[in-house]
């Protein structure tokens, strides 16, 4: 792997260093790889390690190739000559293209968020610091209005604190005299877990003895009187992927929850559930489930926004990695006594809680009421050991870092350019969807002229949608930042911007979506690079260690730069030609189900093209 010879760093610090300090590729991994492979409870205090490791190994502000000499844009796969559309001014493109190459800060922006701040929850407490932390950021670089704009609240607060969970054999050893010593517990195996949000923790740390889940009454009646404080180990799961286990943990949640309600209700005796649902009433510390894979996947609970503070349903139930239920299950099968401790450090704070959007402005100099919106959302999961890297820590500090090179490049745009960070995308788009009602309502929405969503993860802004009257519009938009960035894993690769022709735009996959159903144009930039997007979305591995410098880099200044220059185009973009949808697609619709593109929310992978489930994401 090449070497990376930048011309410039900066630390983490702040601090700006110059001249030939090479980092190589193989640092970043041989970090990375210790990172993944630590344990869980390391992963989940490693915020102070992260930062000082951060703080000390010099990241490249630029890995740059020579400003092309004739300026192309990129459309459909193939460079052509940039439309001769009047754009932004030249010396301030020059300008942001400068700073973003040469003291890029998006990394000190993602390092903070993520190592400093953590996962951000919709209406968790990290989740409200971090966006105090962004409205004071944008204000101290001269953003005009940094605020807080409420968008609606969650009944119940939840925070998350460092947890653990792990393997224990119950032995006894014997003596030289053949007598066997008292039974011990030795600790084998750390695990890595996740429990749905708003759901209930532990008290502490619980420590019981495993049993499978009974699968017949008579195998219960064996096991009955040995089960209270015990943690039950159900079946592997028959649900694949991240939504199938997410749904079944959800699914069996609403079960036991319903079987409570029913019993208090005397609607049902006991004796009348399944047993998945009595044995719930035995006293056993919890449930464990198995992923299908070695990521955990988080997710909520159903019913969240109608929690009440003094009726959280009591039962405990984790996810843990395929291979640490096969050592559990491999070990229970050999006839050993095993014993798991888990420490789910799962807090609520009773509500109303209130949610915000952050919200800044570049005033427009002459069209002050029109605007160009960029955005990512700055919630995540929390999921134990995620740090709520590549969804969005990455899209958040792309787009702040946007907002700084433009206020440092002294830029004047004849409309507005705006930003927003988005509250509860994970959930469903909730604060999006809110601000489009309230445009509405203000009769705004006419007036944005378009909305640009980051939401792909870490790698780079690789292209964008667009319907054929818009192509020329935003080719010559994206032209000045093609050519600029280099791949470091494949130097003769430039980071380019392609402008490729959909007969709709996707509304499929974040925030964009809610603009687009409102009939303004949004945009989910296509994020194109090595990065494994499913790898971190929505796990534990979701940390500072996935985030790549030059991708983000580049993503910042296309950003930047495409929303300045369509700030000063000659005119609002284009809205898009939507045919009616048929019968079946407009039910389908309703169901949450996939449009006439194909797309409901959330893609596979970064490029919002693959059909996905709607809700919860």
């Amino acid at each position: 792997m090449p070497d990376i010879h930048p011309t410039c760093f900066r630390s983490l610090g702040g601090r700006r260093r110059r001249g030939p300090r090479p980092l190589t590729i193989w640092m970043i991994v041989i970090i990375a790889t210790a990172a993944g492979c630590a344990a869980p409870s390391d992963r989940a205090n490693r915020e102070g390690t992260t930062a000082a490791l951060s703080a000390h190994r010099a990241l490249p502000a630029g890995v740059v190739a020579e400003v092309p000499e004739t300026p192309y844009a990129v459309v459909d796969g193939r460079r052509v000559a940039v439309p001769p559309i009047p754009m932004g001014d030249p010396k301030t493109i020059r300008r942001i293209i400068d700073e973003g190459r040469h003291d890029n800060r998006v990394m000190d922006h993602l390092v903070h968020l993520t190592t400093r701040i953590g996962p951000r929850l919709t209406g968790s407490t990290r989740n409200h610091v971090a966006r105090l932390w962004a409205v004071e950021q944008l204000s101290s670089w001269g953003v005009s209005n940094a605020r807080l704009e409420p968008w609606g609240t969650v009944p119940v607060r939840f925070d998350r604190e460092p947890s653990h969970a792990r393997i224990f054999l119950r032995t006894q050893r014997r003596g030289e005299d053949g007598s066997l010593s008292a039974p011990e517990s030795i600790m084998i195996r750390e695990m890595e877990f996740t429990t749905l949000s708003w759901s209930k923790g532990t008290d502490g740390p619980v420590r019981g003895q495993v049993f499978k889940m009974p699968k017949d009454e008579e195998t219960y009646q064996a096991v009955k009187d040995s089960l209270k404080g015990a943690w039950i180990l159900m079946d592997r799961p028959s649900r694949e992927g991240m939504r199938g286990l997410r749904w079944q943990l959800a699914d069996d949640y609403r079960r036991r929850a319903d079987a409570r309600k029913r019993l208090a209700e005397g609607s049902k005796t006991l004796e009348e559930f399944p047993l998945l649902e009595r044995i719930s009433f035995d006293g056993v510390a919890g449930f464990i489930t198995a992923s299908r894979d070695e990521r955990v996947w988080t997710g909520a609970v159903p019913g969240w926004r109608e929690l009440a503070f003094d009726s959280i349903p009591p039962d405990v139930h984790v996810q843990v990695r395929m291979s640490d239920y096969d050592c559990i299950n491999s070990r229970l099968a050999d006839g050993e006594t095993v014993e798991v401790e888990i420490h789910a450090d799962n807090r609520f704070s009773p509500g109303p809680i209130e949610c915000y959007n952050v919200v800044a402005e570049i005033p427009g100099a002459t069209r002050p009421d029109e605007v160009v919106i960029i955005s990512g959302h700055l919630d995540s999961w929390d999921g134990p050991g995620s740090q709520g890297c590549t969804d969005n820590a990455t899209g958040s500090a792309v787009m702040m870092e946007a907002m700084r090179l433009l206020v440092r490049s002294g830029a004047r745009p004849d409309r507005t350019i705006r930003l927003c960070l988005w509250d509860g995308e994970e959930q469903g788009l909730l604060s999006s969807s809110e601000y489009v009602r309230q445009l509405r309502d203000r009769g705004e929405l006419e007036k944005v002229s378009a909305c640009f969503v980051d939401d792909g993860g870490t790698n780079y802004q690789g292209g964008v949608p667009a319907q054929a009257h818009m192509v020329d519009l935003l080719a010559a938009a994206t032209a000045p930042v093609n050519g600029l960035f280099y791949d470091t894993a494949a130097p003769e690769k430039t980071l380019d911007c392609d402008v490729y022709t959909v007969d709709r735009l996707p509304s499929g996959g974040s925030d964009h979506g809610a603009f687009i159903r409102a009939g303004v144009p949004g945009f989910y930039w296509k994020e194109v690079g090595r990065a494994d997007y499913g790898y971190g979305w929505h796990t534990q591995n979701d940390r500072i260690d996935l985030a790549i410098p030059e991708y983000l880099m580049q993503s910042a200044v296309c950003s930047a730069i495409t929303a300045y220059n369509l700030a000063c185009a000659p005119t609002l973009l284009p809205r898009e030609i939507r045919p009616e949808p048929s019968a079946a697609e407009q039910e389908s619709q309703d169901r949450g189900g996939p449009d006439r593109a194909g797309q409901t929310r959330r893609p596979r992978r970064p490029d919002a093209t693959a059909p996905a489930s709607s809700g919860g994401e």
